[in-house]
């Protein structure tokens, strides 16, 4: 077992990797939550198996469990399944004493934090991811949100545009849940680690080429690592900057990119094949600066390609638009645009009024018209 404390003025708590910590999630809460009633929002493609195994764990533990089923899906991360959440919590009798549980990918996990956050203006929160991209990345530092139509009524969402910053008291991530995912989901959530690695440094990236394999079969030993690894590298950001205000965006890179493209249906990609698209277009947008040091690039592309990731738009879309939907990115200030640039592998830096010319050079380096 491996415990990583996390240290927040919003909250203290820990991210436990263990495998097979599923069964005991029930004797984990009892002490922890002050309550005896929790409601779990349970991403329904685990509703008839993890989630049955942590329910049958908690009424063990002596909690009166209610559910709230929300489907992973972009289009439905909504004010409005919110709304079905916060009846459901009604429904169940939740107090400010007790406790909102979200089990499933990272899409769940934020609508569930979102839900802890604004219910009765806030209740504990208990995370437990059952996707890599949700171990390594949405479960760890209190960013919760939903997405909201963009002006235009054409059915755009803007990605993330509501939501707070809510710790939760405790997160439980079981590799073994992995070896049910199918292999494209372990590979989008192998590009969060990577992006890890390139802000970090090699350690993390040297450990994904010498285990890919492994990993990409869901070994436990090799999960259990590289959760561990790229958890740490996230807690060490985000401990020192809780709401964003500054070091804390680094971990936004390849996301301004990856979220203008990601709800965009026809293109149908996943979270982790948006960002992996994206980081090769901050590394565009770094050669359109000058910004790049070495020769590490075509390598760090080359590592996508051999995990299985995209690094091009898989059919063409307009620039203009491209830029248009960055427009909204919550990180746009006075209508100027703020972006992480990669310079080297542990190195990378936040650079404010990036030119536009540079940003269509960037989306043009992945296919963009």
């Amino acid at each position: 077992m491996t415990a990583i404390p996390v240290r927040c003025p919003g909250g203290e708590y820990e991210v436990v990797v263990e495998p097979g910590i599923l069964g005991s999630v029930g004797e984990r809460c009892v002490g922890l939550l002050s309550g005896r009633r929790i409601l779990m929002v349970v991403d329904s493609a685990v509703a008839d198996t993890h989630a049955v195994q942590v329910e049958d764990s908690l009424v063990a533990g002596g909690f009166r469990v209610e559910r709230c089923t929300v489907e992973a899906d972009e289009r439905r991360k909504t004010i409005e399944t919110i709304q079905d959440i916060y009846q459901a919590a009604l429904k169940a009798g939740l107090d400010r004493h007790d406790a909102i549980l979200g089990i499933g990918g990272g899409l769940t996990g934020d609508m569930a934090g979102f839900a802890a956050a604004s219910y009765l203006r806030g209740i504990d929160l208990v995370t437990i991811p059952t996707t890599l991209l949700s171990m390594v990345d949405a479960s760890v530092g209190g960013k919760t949100g939903v997405n909201l139509p963009l002006p235009g009524g054409d059915a755009r969402l803007g990605k993330n545009l509501a939501g707070a910053f809510w710790q939760p008291r405790l997160v439980l991530a079981d590799p073994l849940v992995l070896g049910t995912l199918d292999d494209r989901q372990r590979r989008c959530g192998l590009a969060e680690c990577v992006k890890h690695g390139l802000i970090d440094g090699p350690q993390l990236l040297d450990l994904i080429d010498a285990g890919l394999d492994a990993i990409l079969d869901a070994d436990p030993e090799a999960v259990a690592s590289l959760v561990e690894h790229a958890v740490r590298i996230k807690v060490g950001v985000v401990q020192d900057d809780e709401r964003e205000q500054g070091r804390r965006a680094v971990l936004n890179l390849g996301h301004t990119f990856a979220h203008a493209i990601e709800p965009i249906k026809p293109l149908d990609l996943l979270h982790g094949e948006a960002v992996s698209i994206g980081l090769v277009a901050a590394i565009g947008i770094s050669g359109e600066l000058g910004l790049l040091e070495g020769d590490w690039a075509a390598d760090f592309i080359g590592r996508l390609e051999r995990i299985g990731l995209p690094i091009r738009l898989p059919r063409t879309i307009a620039t203009t638009e491209l830029i248009d939907r960055m427009g909204f990115d919550k990180k746009i200030r006075a209508g100027h645009h703020t972006l992480v640039v990669p310079i080297r592998p542990g190195h990378v830096e936040i650079v404010q009024d990036v030119p536009e010319a540079a940003i269509a050079g960037a989306w043009s380096s992945v296919g963009a018209d």
